[in-house]
């Protein structure tokens, strides 16, 4: 079985999220390049709240802004992570308060070396179904289990 056919027909729920403040890194990248801009910032995100004594209220969220599909397209990718409120200033990252997102949302149990499919599937039950992207998706990593990625769970979010 693939990645397409185990995403129900109509898998996309549409939501609103509550708003949050996370202490964040924000970075200019392409799908090509999404890895190498941003090795290792959640474990910093997480290392830098425990060193300023902030209380983490949520998984680590990432966040694309202007991402279309195409691999060469550039946008900008924020990575945060949600806390109860901002602390003493961060040499490294930056405290930001993010409002509600309207979205049509999916929650994806696997790899996310599958993304591609899983994205191929979501994108076209989102347009078959008269939807409008604006431009931003989210990436909420609610499960991480890096020595076994099928036991990842991620919920993936597309702007309305």
């Amino acid at each position: 079985m693939t990645t397409q056919l185990s995403i129900p027909e109509h898998a996309l729920a549409i939501t609103e999220t509550q708003p949050f403040t996370a202490l964040g890194f924000t970075t200019r990248a392409t799908l090509q390049t999404l890895s190498q801009h941003a090795p290792g910032v959640a474990d910093s995100l997480y290392k830098e709240a425990n060193l300023l004594g902030l209380t983490v209220t949520g998984p680590i969220h990432w966040l694309y802004t202007d991402v279309n599909g195409d691999e060469t397209h550039e946008f900008q990718l924020e990575i945060v992570l949600p806390i109860a409120q901002p602390g003493a200033p961060s040499d490294h990252f930056f405290y930001k308060d993010y409002p509600s997102f309207r979205c049509a949302a999916y929650t994806y149990t696997g790899p996310w070396s599958d993304f591609g499919a899983v994205y191929d599937a979501l994108f076209g039950q989102f347009y078959r179904n008269g939807y409008q992207n604006d431009g931003r998706v989210r990436e909420v990593y609610t499960v991480v289990d890096l020595q076994n990625q099928a036991n990842c769970v991620t919920e993936i979010q597309i702007g309305l």
